[in-house]
């Protein structure tokens, strides 16, 4: 309570006790008026005699109501009916400022009580949203696993099967290169078998026999440009009148006769021939 509460409500106090006073008064006023007012009975004298009269004395009333006792009663009362007229007014004020204090705490409470309710609900709808997002993100995570393990075993399994073709190509091109290569030096080996025998035939006919060279042998190394030019020739063993005699044939000639194919051509631009006369 306020102290402007506090001073109204001691107000209505001193007016009660005032017109509590104020009645005391009233009543000891009435009182007093009531006292002046008085009975008395008195003997009668008998004025011949002199003597008293025995017989019963009349009796005279006499009443004497004061106004100032009526007015202060008239006050008393109108003062008492407005003191409660004023504690009534004052005990409904009391009681709807009670009311209203009650209505605004219960609404404050209540309002409370719903932003409670409405934060709850957030809370609740927040962590809700959270699990869900939770979940969703653990099902991608494992979808997506699920999603690259299976790529990933594809992938491998198209790599086993390149790595198998490729190894199984690999494998053919070899054995067709190994074919081929076979073929090819049979190929190059008769070709040099030929090529071997033109130049020996070549020497062989620009050769000048000095003596018997019957049962004599020599092999000799040449070396011959692509374009048959003899570049040199030498000994490398055997009777030495069979190999000068053949050097000197082979530089006479001058040119040998050379294969066009390239890889036979090279082998020839370094070889060594092998005489024997038997």
């Amino acid at each position: 309570m306020t102290f402007k509460e506090t001073n109204k409500s001691r107000k209505p106090m001193d007016l009660k006790k005032k017109s509590f006073l104020i009645s005391i008064g009233a009543h000891l006023a009435l009182v007093i008026s009531l006292l002046v007012s008085f009975q008395f009975a008195a003997k009668p004298v008998d004025l011949a005699t002199g003597t008293k009269d025995t017989k019963a004395p009349v009796i005279i009333e006499a009443t004497f109501i004061d106004s100032n006792v009526l007015e202060a009663k008239k006050r008393e009362k109108q003062q008492a009916e407005a003191a409660a007229k004023r504690k009534r007014e004052q005990e409904a004020a009391q009681k709807r400022r009670d009311q209203q204090r009650k209505k605004e705490q219960q609404e404050k409470a209540d309002k409370a009580k719903r932003l409670k309710a409405e934060q709850d609900k957030k809370r609740k709808e927040e962590a809700a949203r959270a699990e869900r997002e939770l979940q969703e993100k653990a099902r991608l995570a494992a979808e997506k696993a699920k999603q690259e393990k299976a790529e990933q075993e594809r992938q491998k399994k198209l790599a086993e099967e390149r790595a198998r073709q490729d190894k199984a190509l690999q494998e053919q091109i070899a054995q067709e290169q190994a074919e081929r290569n076979e073929r090819r030096q049979r190929q190059i080996l008769s070709e040099l078998q030929i090529a071997n025998s033109k130049i020996k035939a070549r020497i062989e006919q620009n050769l000048i026999e000095t003596g018997n060279l019957s049962g004599k042998s020599c092999r000799l190394k040449l070396r011959i440009a692509a374009n048959g030019l003899v570049l040199d020739a030498r000994k490398v063993d055997g009777d030495d009148a069979l190999c000068i005699a053949l050097r000197n044939a082979a530089l006479r000639a001058k040119t040998l006769p050379m294969p066009a194919d390239e890889d036979v051509n090279k082998e020839l631009r370094d070889t060594i021939l092998r005489w024997d006369n038997n």
